[in-house]
């Protein structure tokens, strides 16, 4: 059985433009992920694929900002990038 939250290779990154694209995430009874998907979409009041595609929105807004954040710091110390190897 695969490690969850790794991806499979072979099986996940590649994504054919023209068709579509279906996740599936199984939320077992009592799992704490399913209690906050459950609650989010009563809350919401919007399906559960809406929640899902707004999580997705929230985790890749977070995800520009920690990257740009390291990128800024990475370009303010530029004495701290890799030096060549030689050999």
């Amino acid at each position: 059985m695969a490690v969850r939250g790794r991806q499979q290779p072979g099986r996940t990154g590649v994504f054919p433009a023209g068709e579509p694209v279906r996740a599936t995430v199984m939320l077992k009874p009592g799992d704490h992920v399913r209690r906050l998907y459950e609650e989010l979409v009563q809350d919401m009041g919007v399906s559960g694929a809406e929640v899902l595609r707004e999580a997705l929105i929230e985790l890749h807004r977070r995800e520009a900002r920690r990257k740009a954040r390291r990128n800024a710091a990475a370009a303010a110390s530029p004495h701290e990038q890799e030096l060549p190897q030689t050999g």
